[in-house]
C-alpha cells in the first residue's frame, strides 16, 4: 500500500471490486467528441499543480497534492501521511507513477481514465479501479505550516 495515487490508492482500491471494467484514456478526436455529449472528457494532460481526494471504505479521506517540482504529499483525514516523487509517463502508456520516500517504498503506477465532471477513474496494472475527486490544489508552504 503506497499512496492515494500510489499508497492510499492501494488502500482505497481494496474496497473496489476487482471485476470492474478498466477505463481507457481518450486518444482520438472521435472518442473525445462522443464523450463530450455524455459529460466525459479526457484526463488532464498535465497533472502538476493538481490535487485529488478519495474516501476509503472505512471513511478515511485521502488527499494527494501533485506538486510541480515532481513531489507529492498525501494527507489522511487532513494530517500529513506520506510524501515521495511522482511522474506522468506518456511514453509508457500515459501512466501516473508514485515512488514513496519510505525506505521500503515501491513505485506504483496508475492509468488515468476519463473525467466525469470533477471525478477521475484510475486503474492499476492488475485492473483494479478507484474513483478520485479533483479538489483545490494548495502549494506546500514552510511558512505557518505546523508539523503534526
Amino acid at each position: 500500500m503506497r499512496t492515494i495515487l500510489g499508497t492510499s490508492l492501494a488502500l482505497l482500491v481494496l474496497a473496489c471490486s476487482p471485476a470492474e471494467e478498466p477505463v481507457a484514456v481518450a486518444t482520438g478526436s472521435d472518442e473525445a467528441a462522443g464523450s463530450e455529449a455524455s459529460g466525459e472528457r479526457a484526463a488532464p494532460e498535465v497533472f502538476a499543480g493538481t490535487a485529488w481526494r478519495a474516501v476509503s471504505e472505512d471513511g478515511a479521506r485521502y488527499t494527494t497534492y501533485l506538486d510541480p517540482d515532481g513531489t507529492y504529499r498525501d494527507l489522511r483525514n487532513g494530517d500529513e501521511w506520506q510524501t515521495g516523487t511522482w511522474r506522468y509517463d506518456v511514453e509508457a502508456g500515459a501512466l501516473l507513477c508514485f515512488a514513496p520516500e519510505a525506505e521500503d517504498g515501491v513505485e506504483s503506477c496508475w492509468k488515468p481514465g476519463k473525467m466525469h465532471g470533477d471525478k477521475l477513474d484510475a486503474t492499476d496494472s492488475g485492473g483494479r479501479r478507484i474513483e478520485l475527486h479533483k479538489v483545490e490544489y494548495m502549494p506546500s508552504s514552510d511558512e505557518g505550516e505546523a508539523s503534526a
